[in-house]
Parts: structure tokens; C-alpha cells; sequence
């Protein structure tokens, strides 16, 4: 590898701290927010692993922030380098373990989704796979962190320390020779964990959505019954798949956003053998700026949360007046022009209903909830459909029982 002039030393030096400073301040604001200001939410599993992916978050972003500071002085062509051979190793240590859990965590959310969403998001149904979760963040990279610190596999990169030849290049310069990890083996292994990275980070959470999102579009073709049963199935079913676009889609380019530039970067690596400077600068300090990309990304969520319970206590509030007009009537026998104002009062309800919350990750936990019924159809569905929209659809029936009684009378 070329040596790096004074001003590449120094962008590798300092470009990512603001970035990582904004990581970690961005991490730490979202611990605090549920350790402190919201713990009740820590119940559910979504907000828990919210909860683990920022403290890799931060842990991470503190490792980016130092740099070159924990190289050990001397270090040739590395400016800032003040640190000795255990900062060194301890910073590449961390940065192996903690810098794929971040990409681990957010691709799990994908899949505890698909799990969420089928069982209607009762927890206590999928509360189990919460364990393995946690364990496959480290179960890897612990073991990998260990072989490369015994290996002496761990030593000065460009904008710190990593799993790295020393001196950076060696194994590709017969002039230089490696002092430690010298190996081709090293690389491979290297190659290897950018492979696994770029398949967490990239191919598990889409496959994970695009799975659910092919669930949700085959729930309804299966139905059988009324017609009012398989249309209202259907209203559900555009209404889910409307929802999980726009959730699954702000989820995934948002991160991808932080991370295209290093994959890039990692791919020029395969096919040349060589890093391109100013990609792998610009893949580092997006990477860098992570933390406050998932900061955003989850509170936007939370957001589309409440603006979708906004919409039930609307729905409410108008089957409430109704109910209302209907006491104010007292016993009074309605004319044929009170059915159908009520009716259509009825059938706003009815709408309204349909904005239950439907949160790919973090959805209300209600087993009689539309989307729940929507989800796992079955015979009581079809029987509280009819029951909930008698007043709705049956009106012509209501009309023929009024002129019944009139008669009668």
C-alpha cells in the first residue's frame, strides 16, 4: 500500500470524530430516553433490543472517536498515533466484537417483525427467541476477536486499529517485511468477515420484509365466506401492505445510507487487492454518522405509532356521539331518515376502526385487534364482521323490520 501524505494522515485522523461524536452523543440520548425518561417501554422486546443495538452503538462510536490515538507512538505515516500496543489492541478488540453487532441488531428487528406480526404481536408467543438473539450478537465475533488478539492479528490500520497486517500493505510488498500478521490467512479471514457484514447488513432484513410483505399479500386469497368478509379482508390487506412499503422502506435505505459506501469500498478491495482512498474516507465517516441515523429512525417510527392511535381515538370520539344522539333520542321511535343518518355514522366508525396501529416492529399486542383477525382469519371473524357492521349493511333489514312494526301497531 502507498503511504499516506500529510494530508491524508490528517483527514484519516480527524475526518470521522465529529461524525463519531454526534454517534455517540445520538446513542447515549436513546439509553437514556429508555432507561430513564421511558422505561415502561422496556416490556416489549422491540424496545430492548433497541436498547442493546445503541449501547454497541456507542461503544462503537467511542472506538471511532479515538482513532489514531490508540496507536502506538511512533507509528509510521499515522498522525496522532499517542497511544502503545494495548490501546492499540484493546480499541481493534472492541471495533471486531461491537462493529457488526450494530448491523446484527437492526437485520434482527426485520426478522422479530415477521415473527410479531404473525402472532398478532403477543409477546409472550415469541418472548423466547429474545435469548438467541442477544447470544448471536457475540457468539461470532467473540470468538473471532480472540483468535486475531492471539494471532497478533490486531494492529494500526488507517484510522485506527483493526484486524491489520503491520506495517499496513506488507503481505503485497516483498520489500517489507510483516512484523506482525503477516499472513494470507489473515486476509482471507478479513474477506470473510466483510462477506458475513455486508449479509446482515444488506440481504437478511430484506428477505426478512420481503417475506412478510409476501404473507400479508397471500392472507387474504385463502378466505372463504361472505363477500362482505372477503372485501373487508381486502381493505385490510391494502391497508397492511400500504403501511409496511412505507415503514420497511424508511428502515432499510436509511441504514443502507450509512453503510453503501464502505460496501462499495470493500468491493474495489476484492477486485483490486487495494483500498481507494477517497471512498474508503467517505465510507468511514458515513458509517461514523450511524448513531444519529438510528436515533432519527426510531423516533420517526414511535411518531408513526401515536399519529396512527391519533387515528383510533377519532374513530371513538364519532361512535361516542353516536351512541350519544341515540340516548338523546330516549324512547322514541326513529323515522326511516334517523336509521340512515345513524347508519352513515355507523359505517364513519367502521372506517375510522381501520387505522388500528399496525407498527411492523413495535404493533399493539391485541389478539382482537383488525389486523390480528386479518392475519389469522377464521370463522369468528366472519361472525364479528357481521356483528360489528349490522347497522352498516343490514339496513335495508332494519328498514323492513320498522314498516313491520308500524303495521302491527
Amino acid at each position: 500500500m502507498k503511504h499516506l501524505n500529510e494530508t491524508q494522515q490528517r483527514v484519516f485522523a480527524y475526518a470521522m470524530k465529529p461524525f463519531a461524536a454526534l454517534s455517540f452523543l445520538s446513542g447515549g440520548f436513546v439509553i437514556y430516553h429508555l432507561l430513564a425518561q421511558r422505561r415502561d417501554k422496556l416490556q416489549r422486546m422491540y424496545h430492548r433490543i433497541i436498547l442493546a443495538m445503541n449501547i454497541c452503538v456507542v461503544t462503537v462510536a467511542a472506538a471511532d472517536f479515538v482513532g489514531t490515538w490508540a496507536m502506538p507512538v511512533g507509528t509510521p505515516y499515522r498522525l496522532g498515533a499517542a497511544g502503545n500496543q494495548t490501546t492499540c489492541t484493546t480499541q481493534g478488540f472492541v471495533r471486531i466484537v461491537f462493529y457488526p453487532a450494530v448491523p446484527y441488531y437492526y437485520a434482527s428487528l426485520s426478522i422479530v417483525s415477521c415473527v410479531a406480526v404473525k402472532n398478532s404481536f403477543m409477546e409472550k408467543n415469541y418472548r423466547h427467541i429474545e435469548k438467541w438473539i442477544h447470544l448471536g450478537a457475540i457468539i461470532v465475533t467473540i470468538p473471532l476477536a480472540i483468535f486475531f488478539l492471539l494471532c497478533k492479528k490486531i494492529n494500526p490500520g488507517l484510522s485506527g486499529c483493526f484486524a491489520e497486517e503491520y506495517p499496513l500493505g506488507c503481505i503485497d510488498d516483498p520489500n517489507v517485511p510483516c512484523q506482525r500478521g503477516g499472513d494470507v490467512r489473515n486476509r482471507n479471514v478479513k474477506k470473510i468477515y466483510g462477506g458475513v457484514f455486508l449479509i446482515i447488513t444488506f440481504v437478511i432484513p430484506a428477505i426478512a420484509l420481503l417475506f412478510l410483505r409476501a404473507s400479508i399479500r397471500k392472507a387474504s386469497r385463502a378466505a372463504i365466506g361472505s363477500k362482505g368478509k372477503k372485501k373487508m379482508m381486502e381493505s385490510f390487506r391494502k391497508k397492511a401492505l400500504k403501511k409496511l412499503t412505507a415503514q420497511s422502506a424508511f428502515y432499510l435505505l436509511s441504514f443502507w445510507s450509512t453503510h453503501i459506501m464502505n460496501v462499495i469500498t470493500f468491493i474495489f478491495f476484492i477486485i483490486t487487492g487495494y483500498y481507494q482512498i477517497h471512498l474508503h474516507i467517505l465510507g468511514l465517516c458515513s458509517a461514523s454518522f450511524q448513531g444519529v441515523v438510528l436515533l432519527l429512525v426510531y423516533f420517526r417510527l414511535e411518531a408513526m405509532k401515536i399519529d396512527a392511535k391519533t387515528g383510533i381515538e377519532n374513530g371513538e370520539t364519532t361512535r361516542d356521539n353516536t351512541q350519544i344522539q341515540q340516548i338523546d333520542a330516549g324512547g322514541t321511535r326513529l323515522t326511516v331518515a334517523d336509521i340512515r343518518v345513524a347508519a352513515e355514522a355507523e359505517r364513519k366508525s367502521v372506517d375510522s376502526s381501520l387505522k388500528y396501529s399496525f407498527n411492523i416492529f413495535d404493533g399493539t399486542p391485541d389478539e382482537s385487534s383488525p389486523w390480528a383477525n386479518f392475519l389469522n382469519p377464521g370463522d369468528d371473524f366472519e361472525d364479528e364482521f357481521k356483528d360489528d357492521s349490522s347497522s352498516c349493511f343490514n339496513i335495508n333489514e332494519d328498514l323492513t323490520l320498522e314498516v313491520y312494526d308500524n303495521s302491527s301497531s
